[in-house]
């Protein structure tokens, strides 16, 4: 089984944060697909962990823990058809050891559990050859933690995945240069469903809540989860992913949370206009001249038309009126 760590939550500065968002978040990041959050002593407070876990706490000192979700032990017993339990929380203890060495140094480390940092560069090098390196070094638990700063981790990632390694940590939305972990989650889920057992439909949602713990906006654009990533706009763009979603799309807007939205600019053609009018009956001759004028308007105000801007347009330019927008 694949370990996906999350570690977005140690780099919080949490003073601002309610139990309640922080609880969310967490529950938010296991249905999505993730198996350990690594948090820190103050967030452990801060998530009114139960009382249970006082002990592990003071002997934890000032190190950090894995929060996992776990189902109860009942389940297992439990006969078909038996309605499945929420599942809880357990609290453990982190025992790796973060590590920015040369692979063929690692021989020192056997018997350890390793999280390997760094190998920003590792896509421009024979990289099976150091994961098997890796993985033949027989250390106990192996980690990765590649870092992003040549925008390479999350193909690293997978690569690691691919090659046989059980665990990579990650942080949500490129927090921190860490793998992004909807770009993990999504490429585990295309490349080895087998391997992937989470709900990526909560990523809008969890977007939104990283935005508002973080102050940090997500760009628009940002790939699974920017909130702009299924505007269509171009003329050919629009008439093949109507035509057959899967020309342009690898996976379905609704499968992260979001929706596809078909936009009228200047660089739309006649399927995104009819599509939008829902007039099949418009002639050539009078799209030929809506679009003209779309395009000439958009341009100058250098930006989208909306649906109720386009009807009035529409509406003049078959009545022959001037136009306004």
């Amino acid at each position: 089984m694949v370990t996906i760590i999350d570690r977005t939550l140690t780099t919080f500065n949490t003073s601002g944060m309610t139990s309640q968002d922080l609880n969310h978040f967490c529950d938010l990041l296991f249905t999505c697909g993730v198996t350990k959050i690594e948090l820190t002593p103050e967030l452990v407070d801060r998530l009114n962990f139960p009382v249970t876990a006082a002990g592990l706490k003071q002997w934890l000192g000032q190190r950090r823990f894995f929060l996992t979700r776990i189902l109860p032990e009942s389940l297992a017993s439990a006969g078909p058809g038996t309605k499945e339990p929420k599942a809880l929380w357990k609290l453990e203890p982190n025992e790796l050891v973060e590590k920015n060495i040369p692979v063929g140094k690692l021989h020192s480390c056997h018997h350890q559990k390793i999280r390997i940092t760094g190998l920003e560069d590792l896509m421009t090098r024979d990289y099976s050859e150091v994961f098997k390196a890796l993985l033949d070094s027989g250390i106990e638990t192996l980690d990765l933690c590649p870092g992003n700063h040549h925008h390479c981790a999350t193909a690293i990632a997978l690569e690691w995945l691919s090659a046989g390694g059980q665990s990579i940590s990650c942080g949500f939305a490129n927090h921190h240069n860490f793998p992004p972990l909807e770009e993990v989650l999504m490429g585990l889920k295309l490349s080895q469903p087998d391997l992937f057992t989470g709900d990526l439909s909560v990523l809008s949602e969890l977007r939104d809540l990283y935005e508002k713990l973080s102050g940090q906006p997500v760009g628009k654009m940002k790939a699974i989860i920017g909130t702009d990533i299924f505007k269509v706009e171009s003329g050919i763009h629009v008439d093949g992913v109507l035509k057959n979603p899967n020309t342009y799309e690898p996976f379905s807007p609704q499968s992260v949370g979001n929706q596809r939205e078909i936009v009228l600019g200047k660089h739309s053609g006649r399927q995104s206009l009819l599509y939008k009018l829902n007039d099949s009956q418009l002639s050539e001759s009078a799209a030929h001249s809506i679009l003209k004028h779309l395009k000439s308007h958009c341009t100058k105000l250098g930006r989208n038309l909306s649906d109720r801007e386009l009807r009035t347009l529409a509406r003049e330019v078959q009545n022959d009126k001037q136009i306004y927008c």
